[in-house]
């Protein structure tokens, strides 16, 4: 009988309480650390497509890159071998008024690595830039 009395009532019984705290908040905290560090690789990808853009603007004006290829291959040299699949790279003449300008898009195909769901898993990124030619080439 004497084990009987020195037992504690059950609400008043704290083994177990950081435990059962911790169930509590991991998943929350976890899922901030997760979402942090993927949106810090979303923008470190937009600073890279936009940085490809402009080496894109920059081999047009300065090193009077005429074809798209050139324009291209420059722009490619700023991703790895495994990313150009989900690179798309879009270069068109434009005009206004009296002066001729390339524009130069480049879309990123961004995949977290976290999965949310199976509707929503990346994003697309887009940067864009111009550079002014000598003249429109055309007929």
């Amino acid at each position: 009988m004497m084990h009987a009395s020195h037992r504690m009532p059950f609400f008043k019984d704290r083994r177990g309480a950081a435990a059962l705290e911790f169930a509590i908040v991991a998943p929350v905290l976890f899922a901030m650390l997760f979402g942090v560090f993927e949106i810090g690789r979303l923008m470190y990808e937009q600073s890279r497509a936009s940085a490809a853009a402009a080496a894109g603007a920059r081999a047009a004006a300065v090193y009077g890159a005429d074809d798209d290829g050139s324009i291209e291959r420059a722009i490619e040299a700023r991703y790895e071998s495994n990313q150009l699949p989900s690179l798309e790279v879009t270069i068109t003449s434009q005009a206004f008024g009296a002066q001729a300008f390339r524009r130069i898009d480049v879309v990123y195909d961004f995949e977290f690595l976290i999965h949310f769901s199976d509707n929503w898993n990346g994003v697309t990124i887009t940067a864009t830039r111009r550079t002014s030619v000598d003249d429109l080439k055309g007929p």
